[in-house]
């Protein structure tokens, strides 16, 4: 199962994700959160300790290209999904894993 959270800024979407992944997490579920916001915060709305986001590792740009097939646009994974969980996921309060994407290069850009 995949779920994506989507919204306008300040409508609750790091609560409402982040509550989501520990129900769902408590109840036996393989959870991994993904943080694709330039200014992250899900680590500590999942209850994440100091210590352990400080260790998270953005996940770099480079696992994902642009693949073009006439006018459609999309982006692919350059590895499998399981080698990147593996390397940069941190594993936070009840099993769930958690992935924060490369951020915001230069102004303007977020």
């Amino acid at each position: 199962m995949k779920i994506a959270v989507a919204g306008k800024g300040g409508s609750g979407k790091t609560t409402i994700s982040a509550t989501l992944a520990r129900v769902l997490a408590r109840r036996g579920h393989r959870v991994t959160a993904v943080d694709g916001d330039p200014n992250p915060n899900l680590g500590v709305a999942l209850g994440m300790g100091r210590e352990q986001l400080e260790r998270l590792v953005r996940v770099p740009k480079e696992i994902m290209e642009v693949k073009e097939e006439g006018e459609r646009r999309s982006l692919v994974l350059t590895r499998p999904v399981e080698e990147i969980t593996a390397e940069y996921a941190t594993e936070g309060p009840d099993g769930v894993n958690l992935m924060v994407m490369t951020g915001v290069d230069h102004a303007g850009a977020g």
